[in-house]
């Protein structure tokens, strides 16, 4: 069987340009998706937070980990882009569009010549996979396409440098390394990956660049010696406090017997969603016990399904890659047991070696084949095609994933505030009663009772949504900015409708409390400009003076409200 040395280059321009068009054509409504709820809120709250430098962006925070790659491309998103929306799901799209490519480019490498459909059959399968769907049309999935990227061009750049014997391609390989474990972690089972590539090039190809191949696996065990020794160093320096190495893996681990059931079930149900993706699902929290005949299936297949050198490492490969997510699952990392996005670099391997598996096997048959195949990539692409509109809103999303999980409280919570959004505070109210019925932490429990009371304080008059937020508990309202701004925009609603008299000074009084306690949150000085003007109102001359003595200290110099701050101020003092 004869494979080729390169990448070659007949038809290389046209298949790369058509996969760009397939993954366009079937992503075109993830263009306009949502900022979900989850996590996209948070990345263009922090990355779009004022005064927010590259050197913040890119230092290592308190939480487990460190990704400054992504970092840096959400950083660019708000200064290049402003955080549209539009541009970050396209963006997504784009990187999956290069990811199709350099599958393509690598199955060109790896399988055999006479397959001649099968890197642009196993390109595609990767390009239009349901499986895939999450992280592309989700902008905080970017993570695990861009990893993608940097493990792939790893994998080409190491071919490339055993094809000519040149170490640069090797170093290019450690660098591209490098940068996909910055961007996710995972990114580090390239290691053995690179062993697997370096040991099937050798069978392919055998006596040439033997020396040069040598020294190059030589320099790749010793970079990958120090990079342990510095990874390890780190963990190390985080033994303790919140975030530590030991309290993630320690925190919920559960007996040996437990895990090893566990994480057959995780990894069964990985394989069963290469060949079998529905139904997908964004929050997947519970596992059959019948995954684990896909576990079983998966290594019967591996151990004695007929040998193809680069089909079986890229089978192989796929599993190590799928051992981050098993693990996920083992030591409950996430606040899923598995997702759908840690298949995402699994699925390039898997798609190069199950289609040279079948291409292998339907030699005989080839132009029924691909009429089947195309067929069965057809209905993929429609189904992500179909996936990305579920990802178009809040509310079809957590109710998609309701569907599917409808024990997990947090999912209610999330629907009740997108229902809130669009004014159907009725389905909203629902959604509260039913998340807060369910098994939920102390934390999720006080944010239902805050959002309980936002949906009864809807289209309630002045006077009846003040006496609401009192009820809620004056040492809950004075921590909380939302709340505060509401009980502030009311007061100022009622005050004027009040004379003079025992209540307008109450309300006063009330409405001064409320300024304080937020810019105690906030530092904003127009609030203690604001408080001066109520002060002087009730006659309290000496409380004005000092709250606009206050403004003009805190507020910036340039600020509009400043002179009149001082000069109100010398004012108060002259009488």
């Amino acid at each position: 069987m004869r494979f080729s040395l390169t990448s070659t280059t007949t038809g290389l321009k046209k298949q790369a340009l058509f996969l760009v068009v397939v993954v366009l054509a079937v992503y075109s409504r993830a263009v306009f998706g949502t900022v979900v709820s989850i996590d996209d809120v948070g990345i263009m709250k922090f990355y779009g937070s004022q005064g927010l430098r590259l050197t913040d962006a890119l230092t290592p925070g308190q939480g487990y980990y460190y990704r400054p790659v992504i970092a840096l491309s959400f950083y660019l998103d708000h200064l290049l882009f402003g955080q549209n929306p539009i541009i970050l799901h396209l963006e997504n799209i784009l990187i999956h569009a290069a990811n199709a490519v350099l599958v393509l480019l690598l199955g060109r490498r790896l399988l055999p010549e006479s397959t001649r459909w099968a890197p642009l059959v196993a390109a595609l399968l990767f390009a239009v996979h349901p499986v895939n769907s999450e992280a592309v049309s989700w902008i905080a999935g970017r993570t695990d396409p861009l990893a993608a990227s940097f493990v792939l061009l790893a994998c080409i750049s190491l071919l490339k440098g055993m094809e000519t014997g040149r170490m640069r391609h090797t170093v290019a390989s450690i660098a591209l390394l490098v940068a996909g474990v910055m961007t996710k972690e995972t990114a580090i089972v390239f290691v053995p990956a690179s062993l697997l590539l370096i040991a099937l090039w050798r069978r392919l190809h055998p006596g040439r660049h033997v020396e040069a191949v040598r020294m190059q696996a030589r320099v790749l065990v010793a970079c990958y010696l120090l990079m342990g020794v510095l990874i390890s160093a780190v963990l190390l320096s985080r033994t303790a406090g919140e975030n530590s190495l030991a309290k993630l893996l320690i925190a919920n681990i559960k007996s040996p017997a437990a895990s090893l059931l566990l994480g057959g079930e995780v990894f069964g149900f990985y394989v069963k969603k290469m060949f079998l993706p529905w139904p997908l699902s964004f929050a997947i929290v519970d596992l059959s016990a019948w995954y684990l005949v896909a576990a079983v299936a998966g290594v019967l297949f591996c151990l004695f399904a007929r040998r193809s050198y680069p089909t079986v490492t890229m089978l192989c490969i796929g599993a190590l890659f799928l051992l981050p997510a098993v693990a996920v699952g083992v030591f409950d990392v996430a606040w899923t047991v598995a997702a759908e996005r840690y298949l995402y670099i699994p699925s390039a391997f898997f798609a190069i070696g199950l289609t040279g598996y079948a291409a292998g096997a339907l030699q005989l048959r080839e132009r029924l084949a691909l009429i089947a195949v195309f067929c069965c990539i057809a209905a993929a692409g429609f189904a992500t095609w179909h996936r990305t509109g579920v990802w178009g809103s809040n509310i079809a999303l957590f109710e998609d994933s309701i569907a599917t999980s409808p024990t997990v409280g947090m999912l209610h919570h999330e629907l009740a505030i997108a229902y809130a959004k669009a004014g159907r505070y009725a389905e909203a109210a629902k959604e509260l009663e039913v998340a807060s019925s369910l098994n939920i932490s102390e934390m999720l429990k006080r944010m239902i009772r805050k959002d309980r009371l936002l949906v009864r304080l809807q289209g309630v008059p002045p006077e009846e949504k003040r006496r609401l937020i009192n009820l809620h508990g004056w040492n809950l309202v004075k921590q909380d900015k939302d709340l505060l701004e509401i009980l502030r925009a009311n007061d100022y609603l009622i005050v004027p409708k009040l004379g003079p008299g025992p209540e307008k000074a109450a309300l006063i009084s009330e409405l001064v409390t409320v300024s304080e306690a937020l810019f105690a949150l906030t530092g904003d000085p127009i609030l203690l400009y604001n408080n001066g003007q109520l002060l002087l109102e009730s006659g309290d001359r000496g409380g004005a003076r000092a709250s606009f003595v206050r403004c003009a200290t805190a507020a910036p110099r340039d600020a509009y409200y400043v002179k009149a701050a001082l000069k109100l101020a010398a004012a108060l003092e002259e009488r």
